[in-house]
């Protein structure tokens, strides 16, 4: 077998001539170039052989009876999986107009009978490479248009990520090169929420029921801050933090507080602990300035610093079971009329001295 025979093939070439001379000579002379040739005789069986499969190059005798080269190609490049295959027109008409016809129709050469062989081979092999960076081309654009797609795509993943872990205008600051380090709030409201007996609750339990049950605590306090003014700062263990009034400035900050808190007591309704016994929360509010910002870069938090949030833990930690406790500070915020108001009168906080608190209830309802 000769060294030829295991060259691959150089591309993919449709003749099309009715003369079966003709054809033969062309057939041969491509093959012998490593080309793949399929010969056809017909315009008809051009079209047919071109959607089975598109060539990467046409020669397309012009003068052929019921379908001409001309009305071949119109046909061709009406098709999308064949409009951008070169056609190379072989007639042995020579006049000017013939040839402005086939380019007119989309041909890209033209050959005049009887044509020299070396003549023929090189226009055939320039355009088999045009044909193929073209195609190369192609991939690229596509593998570039898919590789934007998918870095867009990523993107809007890492946005989300971004804005389920920071509050959006935080996040909106940080894409946009802002510091969101440190930023002093004059008036905030935080709240601070946890199981009742929790800690025996977790040594009596698997760590699996504990965390199924803190997965259905919080899905429903997830569900219901989406419906308030408010932002989740964090959870850690079965403590929950919720603030108002930041990052994004509300003066009814602290009613905002309380209606996620009232809200809270109502979603918790009919669930219990994985002894059976009613599921049970205490809340605690307080009022005041706090310090707030990024912290972290490969994790990013939005966390709040300053006596106002250790107070707000206090007046959970000091609260009663199913009981909403608030400062002074938040008392002197919130809309009286809204609630109904219980003095608690004054409690130790550690460190902190006596404290004057309140709790809350909806109107109607004991505090």
């Amino acid at each position: 077998m000769s060294e030829q025979a295991f060259q691959p093939a150089r591309g993919d070439i449709l003749v099309v001539d009715d003369t079966l001379v003709n054809l033969r000579i062309l057939t041969e002379m491509l093959a012998a170039q490593g080309y793949k040739v399929r010969p056809v005789t017909s315009g008809p069986q051009a079209l047919q052989a071109a959607a089975a499969a598109a060539p990467d190059l046409v020669l397309l005798d012009i003068n052929m009876p019921g379908m001409t080269g001309y009305e071949v190609c119109q046909q061709l490049k009406a098709q999308p999986e064949t409009r951008d295959v070169p056609v190379i027109f072989m007639s042995a008409r020579d006049e000017v107009l013939d040839k402005i016809r086939a380019f007119e129709v989309g041909g890209v050469d033209y050959v005049t009978k009887p044509f020299h062989l070396e003549e023929l081979l090189a226009r055939v092999a320039t355009h088999v490479s045009i044909r193929a960076l073209q195609r190369q081309l192609e991939d690229a654009r596509f593998l570039a248009e898919s590789a934007a797609a998918a870095l867009a795509d990523e993107k809007r993943r890492s946005d989300d990520l971004l804005y389920s872990m920071l509050p959006q205008s935080v996040a909106n600051a940080l894409r946009e090169g802002r510091s969101v380090i440190g930023d002093h709030y004059p008036s905030v409201t935080v709240l601070f929420c946890d199981i009742v007996d929790y800690t025996q609750a977790a040594s009596d339990h698997s760590p699996l029921e504990i965390f199924e049950l803190l997965g259905r605590l919080y899905t429903r306090f997830d569900a219901l801050i989406e419906r308030h003014p408010v932002y989740k700062i964090e959870t850690v263990g079965d403590c929950y933090v919720v603030a108002g009034g930041v990052p994004d400035p509300n003066p009814r900050h602290a009613d905002a507080i309380l209606a996620v808190a009232l809200d809270m007591l109502d979603v918790i309704a009919g669930m219990t602990l994985p002894t059976g016994a009613p599921l049970q929360i205490r809340i605690g509010v307080n009022s005041g300035p706090v310090v707030a910002g990024v912290v972290g870069t490969k994790m990013p938090r939005f966390c709040l610093y300053g006596d106002t949030v250790n107070i707000a833990s206090r007046m959970e930690t000091t609260s009663l079971p199913m009981r909403v406790q608030i400062s002074q500070s938040t008392h002197a915020l919130i809309d009286h009329a809204r609630y109904t108001l219980e003095e608690r009168g004054e409690i130790a906080l550690k460190g902190r001295g006596n404290m004057r608190t309140y709790f809350v209830g909806r109107p109607g309802s004991p505090p």
